[in-house]
């Protein structure tokens, strides 16, 4: 893909999803871990626990969501990054 308006459209794309995996990461990590406990019948669905008392599964899962949201981040900004690049090097040059 060397047109820089697909770059762009593409770039936002990748960085809109990893600030929403970003910013959604602990109810992600939450929501997995009543999945986890409902499927192997540890926990009944009564109440719920604030974060300081999750269990450490809960605490590996926030931090594997939050890593992949930062990656995704990093390769929305890469994206935006090359397009910028392909805008300059389409730029005319004035050569004296």
């Amino acid at each position: 893909m060397h047109d820089p308006l697909i770059q762009y459209l593409v770039g936002t794309s990748i960085l809109s999803v990893g600030i929403a995996i970003l910013l959604s990461a602990p109810d992600i990590a939450q929501g997995l871990s009543r999945l986890w406990e409902r499927l192997l019948g540890k926990k009944d669905d009564s109440g719920t626990n604030s974060h300081s008392d999750q269990p450490l599964s809960y605490r590996a899962r926030l931090i594997i969501w939050r890593t992949i949201g930062i990656i995704i981040l990093v390769e929305g900004f890469i994206w935006l990054a090359l397009a910028t690049a392909g805008v300059f090097h389409l730029a005319p040059r004035n050569k004296p």
